[in-house]
């Protein structure tokens, strides 16, 4: 049950920014903007349509918090487990992230079809047995970032670079690779690509 309703900017002046741990609050179409909130909590929370920008959310728990159409930008975002949110209430659109740093984090078998990444920084992540279909991860750094068992039919890694995605435990069909990087994928087929 909501205890609070908010439809307005959230800055750092906001009474919410010192607070922790946030409880059964809901955020419909709030901008958060420059704001600090590493290492809190959100239990219960729904933001729909919600925009944040230029945030740190390191080490947020999302304890069964919603994230309906939330576009990310210019955020800090470090070992975040977006497994405990709730992704099964989500009446909106994937989550959209752009030019973040994403690294440490966890999207394990999440259902994330046409989430957007782009031009981001998403380093040791784990999106094992996650769908992606119709995902774009278009400019973004996926340096030791675990695809296993993930379903990447239709997904953009156009100008993506630093992945390594072992194509005989992955569905990739019509995925899009630059012509580059793809050729990185043969490794997994244990071809030796010679002058």
């Amino acid at each position: 049950m909501v205890n609070e309703y908010f439809d307005s900017d959230i800055d750092h002046q906001h009474d919410l920014v010192s607070q922790p741990c946030w409880n059964n609050l809901r955020f419909e179409q709030c901008r958060f903007e420059g704001l600090d909130l590493s290492q809190g909590q959100w239990r219960f929370c729904v933001f729909d349509e919600c925009e944040f920008i230029n945030c740190d959310f390191s080490l947020l728990s999302l304890n069964n918090s919603q994230l309906h159409s939330a576009v990310f930008s210019n955020c800090k975002l470090l070992g975040v487990d977006w497994t405990q949110a709730d992704w099964q209430s989500n009446l909106g659109n994937p989550p959209k992230f752009k030019g973040c740093l994403l690294n440490s984090g966890s999207f394990f078998a999440l259902s994330l079809g046409a989430a957007h990444f782009i031009d981001c920084k998403i380093h040791d992540v784990d999106f094992t047995q996650a769908s992606l279909v119709k995902a774009s991860f278009r400019g973004s750094e996926l340096a030791h970032t675990r695809f296993h068992q993930s379903d990447l039919t239709k997904t953009d890694f156009s100008q993506a670079h630093g992945y390594q995605i072992d194509i005989t435990q992955n569905r990739v069909e019509k995925a899009r690779f630059s012509r580059i990087e793809a050729l990185g994928l043969l490794a997994s087929l244990g071809i030796e690509l010679v002058d």
